[in-house]
């Protein structure tokens, strides 16, 4: 695996460790309020919180994949589960596009990821 694809494997695990870190430990608050484009009031509901931990628990387990996959993923897996764990990005990424219409998550996340599996593929 090349330098350039590690780089941006490892960005793309640090984007999602935030992620999770703003889903999980600031809803209700008003910087997430504003990164999230939501009413601040919105945020403050009971169930919006559990929904809101719940996905930053899944962009959690998502960013310990990349890292996974860098580090502790044996040498003849290492391609592979990269490769999964990008595409497991690149499909939330799709889908909360999609669900939303907020064209900036495919920008945001899935270019990143895109770029990432596109130089860990040119480096196989």
């Amino acid at each position: 695996m090349s330098t350039l694809s590690l780089i941006l494997v490892l960005l793309v695990a640090a984007e999602h460790f935030y992620i999770a870190y703003l889903e999980m430990t600031q809803i209700p608050g008003e910087k997430a309020a504003a990164l999230f484009k939501l009413p601040y009031e919105f945020l403050q509901q009971k169930n919006v919180q559990n929904m809101f931990s719940n996905q930053g628990l899944y962009n959690g387990f998502l960013a310990v994949g990349l890292l996974w996959a860098q580090f502790a993923a044996p040498d003849n897996a290492r391609f592979s589960a990269t490769m999964l764990f990008l595409g497991f990005v690149l499909i939330a990424a799709a889908w909360g596009t999609f669900s939303t219409g907020n064209k900036g998550i495919v920008l945001k996340q899935g270019l990143p990821a895109a770029l990432a599996a596109l130089a860990t593929w040119a480096a196989a």
